[in-house]
């Protein structure tokens, strides 16, 4: 009588919360969807288009965040988790991050004043794209170990795009400081290029916890 009188307590105070898969995968929906909208604004030399982009950007950000709290909100409210809180929440702001850094790009170059992104940014927008489509696949695969094989096949796929990032950046970095002579567009140019990078790194960093959260678990 008393385990079950504990047992329900137990339940009432702490109950398990299976609704994590669903907000990551939320999350990496919203990466995707983030993503898709910033490849368009980088192929695309229109202003007006510009600030309707950033106008989704912005709101797929803010929902985004609401994902996010929700996860981290649980943590606190949730007794079995369905794999380590530590790993829970740095997936969680990795995935925010991914999405903070799309927002950051439209951001920081309308600061420095509407100018064309680069043909290394139209193509690091691209691979954002492919980055982030490979972390919702990774992510989508995780409720269930039956998927191990492939969520780390993925997640090699992820780092590889990263790979291939950095090799674009460099080469639109190499080309900006060979061509470029004024001061405001090289520092609009830098800045935006190493937007682009810290949110393919992001991309890395989900990957990085996936693999280190299936390899605990199989």
């Amino acid at each position: 009588m008393a385990n079950a009188v504990f047992g329900r307590l137990m339940a009432a105070i702490s109950p398990r919360n299976d609704n994590y898969f669903v907000l990551f995968n939320n999350l990496a929906d919203s990466a995707v969807k983030g993503s898709k909208v910033l490849a368009m604004m980088s192929a695309v030399n229109d202003p007006a288009k510009f600030e309707e982009h950033f106008a989704e950007i912005r709101a797929i950000e803010s929902q985004a965040d609401e994902y996010t709290k929700e996860i981290l909100l649980s943590l606190h409210k949730t007794y079995i988790t369905p794999f380590d809180r530590r790993e829970i929440r740095e997936l969680a702001m990795a995935l925010d991050d991914i999405i903070d850094y799309m927002e950051d790009i439209p951001q920081s170059s309308k600061i420095y004043g509407h100018s064309d992104f680069t043909p290394e940014m139209v193509a690091l927008g691209q691979i954002l794209l492919r980055a982030s489509e490979k972390v919702r696949d990774a992510v989508n695969m995780l409720s269930d170990m039956k998927n191990a094989e492939r969520i780390l096949r993925t997640c090699e796929e992820i780092s590889a795009i990263e790979g291939e990032a950095d090799h674009v950046m460099r080469a639109g970095m190499r080309r900006l400081f060979d061509e470029e002579s004024d001061a405001r567009k090289l520092i609009r140019s830098k800045e935006l290029y190493d937007l682009f990078e810290m949110a393919v790194d992001s991309c890395e960093d989900v990957a990085d916890v996936i693999h280190g959260v299936v390899l605990e678990r199989i």
